[in-house]
């Protein structure tokens, strides 16, 4: 996910820059390392990953925008994204945006756990380099329960761990970016060579080139709407929407810059061939070996702290739905110490038979991150949709300061369309897996209402919604036994 990290603060004392490096710390995470793989592995030019950066940059844009809205005309919409769904399109599509941001939450947790072993190969051979060996999994299993006992006794630090994670994560960033012009190994030959990667019997249309880069740009920017989470702390509102849009730029520019400067220093083909984190081994061919241990070391560093902000936030997100209704009672227990018992277990739980199974279909980092992405595209388009409702009735836009209304019609009508795409973009194959996650929901869906002694599924909307999501999600399991879909 790119991410979410945790960030405790205290007061209303964050000003614009205390807000736009909060906002950049909760947005560049792991995604960042391995950007120069991902794009050349998918198929991908470098005329087709300019336009796909291109067409991020805009629809990011209009959905940070929109959280941004959301937060400050609908302030009384606690508990996440979700409660956006909830409230503009009932109970139901509440409860799925909750549950898909959930369980983004735990396979992010598994996707984190895989690159930080694999960085670790570097250093200890006997981990391998792709994170899913026997040895790599079993350190990693270890280090999530660790980290889900800390979290169990209440501990605080993701105030501290921020702060480390953010400079362990762009000291080595800027270095790569100027050290590869510093030292000549951006060849502009390599770079502008098949720059639209129309040549060759496996050669694939722009626009399907185009639409493969949509995950991994979702992926690299999924926590964009922390920037407004710590908007409470904030000395004025105004300097929230100014970080948001700072913060945003920087990200989106050095996204860029870390992407297509690998591609003039080593040729596609080359690129895609490469282990995770891909940076390491990019860096490695501009400065040397210690390129390659700078990167991976950054890359731990960061993921350690980052595991730690996400198992955080994983369980506070269930426990958060529960205590609003969208889950059943079970996920709302907390212990002694006020930590989420139920929801951190389960979700350490649910990350760890994921894990395990990333050994018997030898399940890459990218195809974790693609599933964990996936999960987002509902409750990110739900947003959208919600916004422009919002929009549309002008409902709270006299008591947004400065506020233009046809940029808001702007904005929400890119945030929408940019929605659309990700889906339409995603692969089908994608789509059933996601299915196939979101089916089980129904049983804690079901279990919710009966306990608040409410209709299950009110309205035809909601039981044809309810019936292509269970179906699907059958139909993807189906799939998977017989052996015509592959497991991740």
């Amino acid at each position: 996910m790119g991410e979410n990290e945790k960030i405790t603060t205290e007061g209303r004392d964050l000003g614009f820059w205390g807000l736009t490096a909060v906002a950049v710390g909760m947005t560049v995470a792991s995604g960042v390392f391995s950007l120069p793989r991902d794009f050349p592995e998918g198929g991908a030019s470098q005329g087709a990953v300019l336009i796909g950066w291109l067409v991020c940059g805009l629809g990011m844009f209009g959905l940070m925008r929109t959280f941004f809205g959301l937060s400050y005309v609908k302030p009384e919409l606690k508990g996440g994204i979700f409660s956006f769904a909830r409230a503009g399109f009932g109970d139901w599509v509440g409860f799925l945006s909750a549950w898909g941001y959930w369980v983004c939450c735990w396979v992010c947790l598994v996707a984190f756990s895989n690159l930080l072993f694999a960085a670790s190969g570097y250093f200890f051979p006997f981990l391998g380099t792709d994170g899913n060996s026997i040895p790599a999994i079993i350190c990693a299993s270890i280090f999530l329960w660790i980290l889900c006992a800390l979290t169990l006794k209440g501990v605080d630090t993701a105030s501290i761990v921020n702060v480390i994670v953010t400079f362990a994560k762009m000291v080595p960033l800027f270095l790569f970016i100027i050290l590869a012009f510093l030292m000549g190994k951006f060849n502009p030959e390599i770079f502008f060579d098949n720059f639209w990667g129309t040549e060759g019997a496996e050669a694939t249309s722009i626009l399907a080139q185009v639409a493969g880069t949509a995950m991994i740009t979702l992926w690299v920017f999924s926590g964009i709407e922390g920037a407004v989470v710590v908007s409470q702390r904030a000395k004025k509102m105004s300097d929230v929407a100014k970080a948001s849009a700072a913060s945003f730029f920087f990200v989106l520019v050095l996204y860029m810059f870390i992407s297509l400067v690998s591609m003039g220093i080593m040729p596609g083909e080359d690129l895609a061939e490469l282990g995770n984190p891909s940076l390491a081994y990019v860096m490695e061919a501009v400065v040397g070996p210690w390129g390659a241990v700078l990167i991976n070391l950054g890359v731990m560093v960061s993921l350690a702290g980052g595991l730690l902000a996400v198992v955080i936030i994983t369980a506070e997100v269930a426990n958060s739905a529960a205590k609003n209704g969208s889950f059943c009672k079970f996920f709302a227990k907390e212990n002694k110490n006020g930590s989420p018992v139920n929801s951190l277990v389960l979700s350490i739980g649910l990350a760890q038979l994921l894990l395990i199974t990333t050994y018997f279909g030898e399940t890459t980092f990218q195809a974790l991150y693609w599933l964990s992405a996936s999960m987002l595209m509902l409750p990110y388009l739900f947003c959208a949709l919600y916004y422009a409702k919002v929009v549309m009735a002008k409902e709270g836009f006299d008591l947004y300061p400065g506020c233009k209304y046809g940029f808001e019609v702007f904005v929400a009508a890119i945030a929408v369309l940019y929605g659309l795409w990700l889906v339409v973009a995603v692969s089908f194959e994608y789509l059933l897996y996601s299915c196939m996650f979101y089916a089980p929901g129904a049983l804690v869906y079901l279990k919710g209402r009966k306990e608040q002694n409410l209709d299950v599924f009110p309205g035809v909307p909601n039981k044809v919604l309810a019936a292509v999501v269970i179906i699907a999600g059958i139909i993807s399991l189906v799939l998977i036994i017989n052996g015509t879909l592959q497991p991740l």
